[in-house]
């Protein structure tokens, strides 16, 4: 094995043989961007229930520093599902190690990603940690070396079940299936709702999926129940389009207010979002949507739909964040060795400006926070209303606070990723 020791960024020598001996010796100076190449490597997940999942995010890294005019080198290597610790420790080792990557970017959850952090302190390379933020880690004490940007899920769930309390809800249903059920957020929700005072009064977690699954169990609940509980609904695709179609024949969809989770919402506005215009009692929280008036996020669309001939979705949009949080880091880089996009985000002094808004960094965990969007059906019209950065930031050290060591039970596949 070939270890690499030359620095962070290779720069490119001239050899300057000949001077003549009147000329004065000057001092050029040029851009950083133009002398560095930076080499990325990225740990790209699969998925048979989301496909594209790992393609749209790794264009999308692509295009956004494409976008900024950055010269980078890219690698990648396929992790599965993220459970197989060897095989990601052996492909990060050969890119940080045989083949001298710069930065390490992996779609991967907690806790099988950590196998990588002592390779990290070896060879003192750092780890930006995507993913759709649907699990926590063991406890919150950050690794020195890693950057974590998400789309929020668990966060959303506790602001889901918090607020369902507080808009006068008392009673609370949870709709879902074993697969999301084996993540943070369904537990999350629930905890929020019964911290607040409210009462679970039924779970709907059937084992059945695909064609099979039926939601007739949970709408006769709701038919014999004497109030109108509010329903916390969390599936991802292929259980989306099944739930919602039942769910918009039902008669409960006329009585019972649905809070359905970010990924469930997202998928809808995504594949049927015109069926969202006949619903009455819809609701939730994205952390992602097509229309967010911005510029990150107008150019982020418009360069995914001339590039890939196809709309922009929110795996494409993660991607673009983090392109566009490595271009943030790079710009305050300054011919450091090695490059530091830790303390480069954790102590920015400008703003950091992604597809979703404006964003803040929790600077005790080393992770990124960024607005989300309430979505509610107004006169058959989709209304979104911002929730800051600021105020995801206060919600995410109340969750960190009344959980301070996550319960890890569950499924160890990265969300999304079976």
């Amino acid at each position: 094995m070939t270890i690499k020791t030359a620095g962070i960024f290779n720069p490119i020598k001239k050899d300057i043989s000949y001077r003549p001996a009147s000329t004065k010796k000057t001092t050029i100076t040029t851009p950083i961007h133009h002398i560095y190449k930076m080499t990325i490597a990225v740990l790209l997940p699969s998925s048979t229930t989301h496909k594209q999942l790992g393609y749209d995010f790794y264009l999308s890294l692509q295009y956004a520093l494409e976008q900024e005019h950055k010269d980078i080198e890219w690698m990648s290597s396929s992790i599965g599902f993220g459970t197989d610790e060897v095989d990601m420790l052996a492909k990060a080792e050969d890119m940080l190690l045989n083949r001298g990557a710069d930065l390490l970017i992996a779609f991967a959850d907690y806790p099988k990603l950590s196998v990588v952090f002592p390779l990290l302190e070896a060879v003192n390379k750092q780890l930006l940690l995507v993913n759709m933020g649907a699990k926590l880690p063991v406890d919150w004490r950050p690794h020195p070396q890693v950057f974590h940007l998400n789309l929020q899920e668990s966060l959303l769930a506790h602001i889901a079940g918090k607020t369902l309390y507080q808009e006068g809800n008392p009673e609370f249903v949870l709709a879902t299936n074993y697969y999301e059920g084996g993540y943070a957020p369904c537990q999350l929700a629930v905890d929020a709702y019964m911290q607040q005072g409210g009462t679970v009064g039924y779970n709907f977690i059937p084992h059945t999926k695909g064609e099979t699954f039926s939601i007739e169990p949970l709408t006769t609940y709701l038919a014999e129940s004497e109030t109108k509980p509010a329903i916390y609904a969390n599936y991802s695709h292929p259980l989306t389009t099944v739930f919602w179609e039942q769910w918009q024949k039902s008669a409960a969809a006329q009585e019972n207010i649905l809070w359905c989770s970010s990924i469930l919402l997202m998928e809808i506005l995504a594949t049927d979002p015109d069926t969202l215009l006949n619903s009455k009692h819809i609701t939730g929280l994205v952390a992602w949507h097509h229309a967010l008036d911005n510029v990150e996020n107008t150019t982020f669309v418009q360069q995914f739909q001339q590039k890939l001939n196809r709309p922009g979705n929110h795996f494409g949009a993660l991607g673009w964040d983090a392109g566009l949080l490595i271009t943030h880091a790079l710009q305050a880089y300054q011919a450091r060795q090695p490059f530091e996009l830790v303390a480069a985000l954790t102590n920015s002094a400008s703003p950091i400006k992604l597809s979703r808004g404006e964003a803040v960094v929790d600077k005790d965990f080393q992770m990124l926070i960024a607005p989300a969007y309430r979505l509610s059906v107004v006169d058959r019209q989709l209304h979104y209303h911002v929730l800051d950065a600021a105020e995801l930031l206060a919600a995410w050290q109340e969750l960190k606070q009344q959980h301070p060591q996550p319960n890890q039970n569950g499924w160890f596949n990265t969300y999304l990723c079976s």
